[in-house]
């Protein structure tokens, strides 16, 4: 419920925004590939690096675009993705810098909230059933993660846009009795197109 009231309070805000000048509001959508990878290890050194989870799926949401200077803008979202058993939600803050006048770089922080972590779930489950350590997973696995987002964009006229995005974790989710020697960092790449009202 938490997510639903964040969703619509950047909705609103995005709405509100949208009414100023040098301000524009949109709505997304594109292709999502999530990616989580297990990294086990003890004392400090890797044993082994596992490809848990590479799913592809679709994400959709609202975004707003701001002008801060002429070639600098700045962009939040708040999207829901989803692929196969995996679902979040998507917080990114986008810092836009325009290298030339329709190409523009992108930089910024990307707040995440899982609503669903089936995929991952399995993973650790396999590798908690062969350990012992057995645990409830609710319990063990973050809901939030902080990301650090990149990539680029490119507008086909003030209306239409395409972005393409690459996120890699900065957070573990995982906090259960293996500690430190199960590392979970779930990296997710997005390309899409914008519409701008």
């Amino acid at each position: 419920m938490k997510k639903l009231h964040v969703l619509l309070i950047c909705a609103f805000l995005g709405w509100q925004l949208g009414n100023a000048q040098g301000v524009n509001f949109g709505i997304t959508g594109g292709l999502l590939n999530t990616d989580a990878n297990i990294d086990i290890s003890v004392f400090n050194f890797s044993l082994a690096e596992l490809d848990a989870v590479n799913n592809t799926g679709f994400y959709i949401g609202v975004l707003v675009d701001i002008e801060a200077a002429p070639n600098f803008h700045i962009q939040p979202e708040v999207t829901y993705g989803s692929a196969e058993d995996l679902s979040f939600i998507y917080v990114p803050i986008m810092m836009k810098y325009y290298v030339i006048p329709k190409l523009n770089l992108q930089l910024g922080p990307q707040f995440n909230f899982s609503s669903e972590l089936g995929d991952i779930k399995q993973a650790i489950r396999d590798i908690e059933g062969v350990i012992g350590t057995n645990g409830d997973l609710d319990d063990v696995l973050n809901s939030t993660a902080i990301d650090l987002g990149f990539g680029a964009g490119f507008d086909f006229t003030k209306k239409l846009r395409a972005q393409a995005r690459y996120a890699i974790p900065l957070t573990d989710i995982y906090d259960g009795p293996l500690g430190g020697s199960l590392d979970i960092k779930n990296s997710s790449f997005q390309i899409g197109i914008a519409y701008m009202f």
